[in-house]
Order: structure tokens, then sequence, then C-alpha cells
């Protein structure tokens, strides 16, 4: 087994990316001859398991109609007047009504309809894919016809190199075919990591994101504002001219402001070490708004075994996550037997665990190179400071520091890793230099297998209705 390890914790650092920067717009095309003076986006229609992504969605849907010249009734006063004077509180019960009668009522000319396809993530190790799929209609209030409609999936894939993971892909998409909401892949990447690894550094972002509240979040605007580029014009919020104007240019509006990125490692050289078990300790802080992120994880190293716990229940709590200490996803354990050429993921929550095939060279090694810059003693250890840039093929190339404890066999005890927007710092804590128990990296005889990502959360389902 080889004695490093690109921290799974380097995952958890992708915080929220809500620090943006503010640029001046230019003026947006209208057409004044468009009769939806004013719209509602009303609540959507709810095709999947997931309660937060229609309204993740049709906030995103908000902003994208703006950006076609379109003055949108807020969506608090439209759900009020839903609620109050039509007893409506789900998109599904539109139905039971007309456009012409929500017009009225709501007091606008026009009225989009959406249905949430697809919102969920679909982690299985060789395939990894983020998915927001929906289908909207806007409609004339005063006629109820239709005055644009269009359905629309995106879709970010990551999978492993290799034939299982391209068959997989392949297999995927060509399940994934629908004619009336076609897919358009945003992101395509091919990960060296072993399958579950990828699988465990999905899942941890994905359960991050969801503490933080932005789950799906860059698909879910990305959908909108892809859905939404051949949408007419709107007639903006200002009175026309007295000439009238030319018509709106036929051209996309696609202002497109990346949003920052943060460094993707914390990279620690555990590379033919001594044995040991220590916590690994990883802070990341946003620079935008000064918040910063812990992640203290238990860690155990013998020979090519490795077993790493992660709980994220407390970290989900002070986020506002909903039901953190009874979700299957909160708590995590990675156990790597480099001696049975496998790897799995357990999940302590529901008693279950996955399996994941680690064959040998799947696990690619970086180029690293590194600079002595200095010595400092860190928690106790006489350390050498090294400036290092690691490489891999399939990424940019990162740079930060590294420590190495010149007492513990030169084994990297500090990481540090920065940009404009974050930094991020993971260290060893607690270091005992002993070999562990064959027991600490077996799985516990009361765990079951579990088939697929659906069998892992039906599972949570089942015990939180106990």
């Amino acid at each position: 087994m080889k004695r490093r390890l690109l921290l799974l914790i380097a995952v958890l650092s992708v915080v929220a990316l809500a620090t943006g920067c503010t640029f001046p717009k230019p003026p947006l095309p209208v057409d004044y001859g468009n009769p939806l003076k004013r719209i509602a986006i009303l609540p959507l229609k709810n095709d999947t398991a997931d309660v937060d992504g229609p309204n993740v969605l049709r906030e995103k849907m908000v902003q994208a109609l703006e950006n076609r010249s379109y003055a949108v009734q807020d969506i608090k006063e439209t759900d009020q007047i839903l609620r109050d004077r039509m007893g409506i509180t789900l998109g599904g019960q539109l139905e039971l009504t007309t456009a012409q009668k929500l017009g009225e009522t709501l007091g606008v000319q026009g009225v989009l309809y959406g249905t949430l396809i697809d919102f969920d993530e679909s982690t299985v190790g060789v395939y990894n894919a983020k998915k927001v799929r929906a289908k909207f209609r806007l409609v004339n209030t005063a006629t109820g016809q239709p005055m644009w409609q269009r359905g629309l999936g995106v879709k970010a894939e990551n999978r492993t190199s290799g034939l299982g993971g391209a068959a997989v892909t392949l297999g995927a998409r060509a399940a994934d075919n629908d004619k009336e909401a076609p897919w358009v892949i945003i992101e395509s990447s091919v990960s060296n990591q072993s399958a579950g690894k990828t699988a465990a550094m999905n899942l941890g972002s994905k359960w991050f994101m969801q503490a933080i509240g932005k789950h799906l979040e860059h698909e879910s605007e990305e959908l909108a504002r892809r859905i939404t580029d051949n949408l007419p014009w709107g007639p903006g919020s200002g009175q026309a001219p007295e000439k009238p104007a030319p018509p709106a240019p036929a051209f996309k509006l696609n202002i497109e402001v990346k949003t920052p990125e943060p460094p993707s490692f914390g990279y620690m050289d555990w590379e033919g070490k001594k044995d040991f078990h220590a916590v690994i300790h990883s802070v990341s802080l946003n620079k935008g708004d000064n918040k910063s992120w812990v992640m203290d994880a238990p860690l155990w190293i013998t020979g090519p075994k490795m077993k790493m716990e992660m709980d994220l229940t407390k970290m989900m709590q002070a986020s506002g996550g909903k039901d953190s200490e009874q979700s299957p996803l909160s708590k995590m354990t990675i156990l790597s037997r480099g001696d049975k050429k496998t790897g799995y993921t357990l999940y302590p929550n529901v008693q279950k665990y996955m399996v994941h095939d680690e064959k040998e060279g799947t696990d690619e090694k970086p180029h690293v190179v590194k600079e002595k810059v200095g010595s400092e003693t860190i928690d106790g250890h006489p350390c050498d400071k090294f400036k290092v840039t690691v490489t891999y093929k399939s990424e940019k190339p990162q740079e930060g520091f590294i420590w190495n404890a010149r007492d513990l066999d030169n084994m990297t005890i500090r990481s540090e890793v920065e940009n404009k927007d974050f930094k991020v710092t993971t260290e060893l804590k607690s270091i005992v230099l002993k070999s562990s128990p064959a027991s600490i990296f077996e799985i516990p005889a009361n765990y079951t297998e579990a088939k697929g990502f659906m069998d892992l959360m039906m599972a949570g389902k089942q015990q939180n209705q106990k």
C-alpha cells in the first residue's frame, strides 16, 4: 500500500462558494411588445425524492427570468397569495385551477409552471453524476396559451479511468435518453483514484454541500441559465419609449462568472513510514466571510491497511442541517484493505457497507516537487518545512507547504494550501507509532452489504421511521 493519502478531508473544504464579485452589467435587451408585464413563478411539481430541490431550482429561475428582462413577483408573496386565497401549497395542486384564474388572483400577466424531473447525485464509485433536470411552461394568463415551453437537464460527470468507468458511463448516458428533456453534460472528468476513494470523495462533497445548503446549487443555476437561453425577451420594468424601439437583437446573453475555487488537496507524505494511528485535524477557512469549517478524523495505518472515520454531524448541525444525527450519510468510515485489493465504505448510522474494488495501479502517484524553505517545531515535533507542487495527470498543479517531522522518520504532519479565496490546513494530532490490531480493519459482524446508494438511503428512511 502506498503510504500517502490525498485526503478525503480536502473534499470537505468545498465551503459555501457564496463570495462573489460585483461587475457592471450591460443593459439587457427588452421587447416592449411582450404583454407579460409581470409574471409569477409557481411552485414546482416535484417528481423527485428530494424535498428541497424544487425550492433551489425555483430560486435560480427567478434570476434567470430577470436576466431575460422579466419583472418577477416575489416568491414569498406568490406563495402567500396561493395559500391564503386558493389553498394551494404544492406544485401538484396547480392542476386544480386555470392559468386565467391564477393570473387574476396573483395580479400577473404570466405564470411559469415547472416540473422537477431529476435532482440527485448518483455515487457508485466507477461512475458518479450530479443531475438536475426539469421542464417549464410560460403561459399568458389573459389567453391561457403557452408563450414558451422547454425541457432540459444538466449533468456533471466523474468516472474512474479504465474500461469499467467508461462502460458504466456509456450505459448511464444511454439510459438517460429523453427527447422531451434532453441532457447537456456541463462537466466530465476522469479520476485515477480507486473506485472506493472516488465514491467516498463524491459522497463527502455531497454531504458537505447539503449541510451548508448548497446541494446541487451550481447545477441548478446552470440549468436555469441554459433552459431560458431561448426564452423571448421580456418587456422590462420601464415604460415603452414614444418612438417604437427596434426589436430585441437575436443573440444569447451568456454572462458566466466562475465561483471562487478552493484548493483541492491536502498532501500528506506517509509512503514508507512506520505503522501509526493519529487524528487528522483539518481547518478550511473561507476568506470571503472569515468562516472556518473544522473536521477531526481518526486514522489508523498498519502495513497495507488503512482506516479513517469521518463524522459530519456537528458540522451539519452548525450549518443548519436537518436531521443530521439520523442521516445515513452523516457518519462514514473508509476502510482500505491493500492486502485484499479491496476497499469498503461503512455507514455506522444504518450498519451498512459498500464494497469497492481497488485494483493495483488505480491509485495514481502524483509528481511532487519539494523545496526546503525552513525549519519549525509543530506540536512538539522538529520539522523541515517544504514548498511543494503536486501534479496529477487529470488535475491542475497545486502549490502549498508541508512540514515533515524529523523525529517521526520525516512523516508529513502538517499540510497547508491557499489561494485568494480559501486556506486549508491539515495536521496529524495525537500521533502514536504503533501497529493496530487486525480487528480494527474488519467490518463489524452486525453490518450488511448495501447493494447500491438507493439501498443505503432506504435503510436510513426505515431507521428514521422506527
